[in-house]
């Protein structure tokens, strides 16, 4: 069982350490290496302690091995970084990590004592008392951190979508299998370490899917939002402008049309204000409150006219072939937008089409 985990934390490791030296992304890449160590430590006492090493070497208790306060931070930082928000510079940001470090000296003060005290203070303080208290504050760590992550996600048109929501995703698979374990923990008074492999198994399997998917997505540059002080090229207009909004958002509409610019996958609402010589405040007016539209919604909503169009042009031609040609990266989010535009699925769309025209030509 060790050998199995020691092998997928490895892995992980190994992407980390690649993930620092990649040249694009620097503080979002680091970020996430240093959230893969943190579980690669969390991950250490059990593989060690299954091995039979704490028997063989005592010594080797309260070794700083449990950071697991920063993993919530390091998460909602990670998506912060992703979505382009600017860390350095802001005070309050160290202090997300604050609980950590108290962590690593708690432990780092203990590890260094002689054995007989690290013994007694286990029996004495640690379990019945630091224990219960860490153990509480971790659970309400991840899952405060979880939510302020996911409302980054939502909030943020830079961040690239499928990865920070796929990412999330296993995040939350994590702390949800991390709660019930803790649980189970207070529920039967302590689990061996045959019953807790399952969740160190998930551990090193995250460490593993974190380094690799996050290398993949880390060499390519996220994108940057735009500053908020560049001015932009068209006057902004006030909130009673109505109409000047309606008018700049269909030009900018028209544009859009014009250079086709909704086939881009990477497309976001930064790198369209940036295309357009604005500012993103002044584009989401001129979307939301002048043509009473979102971002979003107006770009999807231009590739599925695009794919209805293309789905008429090329009958044979596979229906997901078409859809990444006009800008959707996921089969997922293609299917999702064609059935909240059109009412029907694109199979359902491209079969009622055919016989239509069945029926015309036999007429």
């Amino acid at each position: 069982m060790s050998i199995v985990l020691l092998c997928g934390v490895l892995y992980g490791v190994m992407r980390a350490a690649m993930l620092i030296f990649t040249p694009a992304n620097h503080l979002a890449n680091r970020l996430l290496a240093a959230l893969i160590a943190v579980l690669a430590l969390y991950t250490a006492p059990y593989i060690i302690g299954f091995a039979g090493y704490y028997d063989a070497y005592p010594w080797l208790s309260f070794a700083p091995y449990n950071l697991s306060l920063a993993v919530g931070p390091l998460v909602y930082l990670y998506c912060s970084a992703m979505a382009g928000v600017p860390l350095t510079g802001q005070r309050r940001r160290p202090l997300h990590l604050l609980p950590a470090l108290l962590q690593l000296l708690y432990y780092s003060y203990l590890f260094v004592q002689p054995l007989a005290f690290k013994n007694n203070w286990d029996t004495d303080v640690h379990r019945p008392y630091v224990e219960p208290v860490e153990t509480l504050g971790l659970m309400a760590s991840l899952v405060a951190y979880s939510i302020l992550a996911w409302r980054q996600y939502r909030q943020s048109d830079a961040m690239p979508k499928e990865w920070a929501r796929n990412m999330l995703v296993a995040v939350g698979l994590t702390v949800t299998f991390w709660l019930a374990l803790t649980a189970a923990e207070w529920a039967w008074s302590g689990l061996s370490y045959f019953q807790r492999f399952p969740f160190y198994l998930w551990l090193a399997i995250l460490i593993s899917y974190l380094g690799t998917e996050g290398y993949r997505h880390g060499a390519v540059a996220f994108p940057v939002p735009a500053p908020a002080a560049i001015v932009p090229a068209t006057p902004v207009p006030t909130a009673t402008e109505t109409g000047n909004l309606a008018e700049l958002g269909a030009r900018w509409r028209a544009t859009i049309t014009a250079e086709r610019w909704w086939r881009d996958p990477e497309l976001t609402l930064a790198t369209l204000a940036r295309r357009l010589g604005t500012n993103t405040t002044t584009l989401s007016r001129a979307l939301n409150d002048g043509l009473g539209i979102s971002f979003t919604e107006l770009i999807n909503r231009m590739r599925v006219e695009a794919v209805i169009v293309a789905l008429s042009q090329h009958q044979d031609q596979p229906v997901l072939d078409l859809a990444m040609a006009e800008g959707f990266n996921s089969k997922a989010s293609f299917n999702r937008a064609f059935k909240l535009y059109t009412g029907s699925t694109p199979t359902e769309y491209r079969r009622q089409g055919s016989l239509e025209t069945q029926v015309s030509t036999s007429g």
